[in-house]
């Protein structure tokens, strides 16, 4: 059974005529990574794994792979976005069943984040 969970928007990591990684925070305290997978007319979809304070920094100075890094932190659990989001408001992510790095939606290898964003962006 798939279960949904509410996060909200936090920093952006990597932008392009919008934002396509996101940190987001749950209202349990815990950090996600979103991915964009697909811009629709109802709004942005990501992929989402759950994070550490570790894994974002590495991901952010640029010494971790995007690939590399969401399957790890993906390995017990992921998500897809609902597509109905606005980033102002908190929104839903759908736990998915299976190995995320059986995932067809996974970026390519060897994406990182070029001239990452400092903390106080």
């Amino acid at each position: 059974m798939m279960t949904a969970t509410m996060i909200q928007q936090g920093r952006i990591l990597d932008y392009v005529d919008g934002p396509i990684v996101v940190e987001a925070n749950g209202g349990d305290g815990r950090r996600y990574l979103c991915d964009l997978l697909d811009e629709q007319d109802e709004g942005a979809v990501f992929l989402v794994v759950p994070v550490t304070d570790e894994q974002v920094a590495q991901l952010n100075a640029g010494r971790s792979c995007m690939r590399r890094m969401m399957e790890v932190a993906g390995q017990e659990e992921w998500y897809i976005s609902a597509p109905q989001w606005d980033f102002r408001e908190p929104f839903t992510i759908e736990r998915q069943a299976g190995p995320i790095s059986e995932s067809p939606d996974l970026c390519g290898e060897g994406y990182m984040l070029t001239g990452a964003w400092d903390d106080d962006e």
